[in-house]
């Protein structure tokens, strides 16, 4: 049970960046201009954005234990160790997605979009089965 709800978390982390993001596209498609900022804030909040995906993958990435050989999946991801830092890792992803499409969405600068896909991407680089080693 607690792999399967691992997985649950990570795919409504993912489905709701791309959420956000299609919204956002979709309202400045129909706007037809940003809600008013101006376009380097976007590249500052991008900026912020690929910090914080640094950030994740080079400190808290670090912090997830290996699954040892021995252990079963829900072993692995019932250990309070595991659950609290991928959960930490994941809302760290999560929030650069958001900046990242919050800069979007004031300025139209696709900058800060690429960055908010880049988050999308780096979630779905941390799948729960890419985090437990099983490929």
């Amino acid at each position: 049970m607690p792999l399967r709800g691992m997985r649950i978390l990570h795919g409504a982390l993912v489905a709701g960046l791309v959420l956000v993001g299609g919204t956002f596209i979709l309202v400045l498609r129909v706007q037809g201009r940003p809600l008013g900022s101006a376009p380097s804030s976007g590249e500052v909040l991008a900026g912020i954005s690929v910090a914080l995906l640094i950030g994740a993958y080079a400190i808290l990435r670090r912090r997830i234990p290996e699954r040892r050989f021995d252990q079963s999946q829900d072993d692995y991801w019932a250990s309070a160790e595991t659950r609290g830092a991928c959960i930490v890792l994941w809302a760290l992803v999560d929030g650069a997605g958001l900046v990242g499409w919050v800069g979007y969405v004031l300025t139209g600068v696709a900058v800060p979009a690429a960055a908010a896909a880049l988050a999308i991407l780096t979630l779905m680089l941390f799948r729960p089965s890419r985090i437990e080693g099983d490929q």
